[in-house]
């Protein structure tokens, strides 16, 4: 895995803090414990391809909603 940029390493953090798990809004932001996440969905997509979150539910699942996200045991 490449080294992160300090937006990614950022976006890891503020999620880590926030329990790790997170919805997507109707817009693509990402919220967390109450708090929007102050990262662009493009932050999100690549940390999922580098392996270090991953998304999950909503409609793309067969679901309700717009998706959600968690760190992997790879984030630490």
């Amino acid at each position: 895995m490449s080294a992160l940029t300090a937006s990614q390493a950022a976006a890891v953090k503020w999620l880590r803090e926030r329990g790790g798990d997170a919805c997507f809004d109707k817009r693509g932001v990402a919220l967390a414990a109450g708090e929007s996440a102050p990262f662009l969905r493009s932050t999100w997509n690549e940390l999922q391809k580098a392996g270090l979150l991953e998304f999950y539910g909503g409609k793309r699942a067969g679901g309700k909603g717009y998706g959600r996200l968690r760190l992997t045991e790879a984030a630490g």
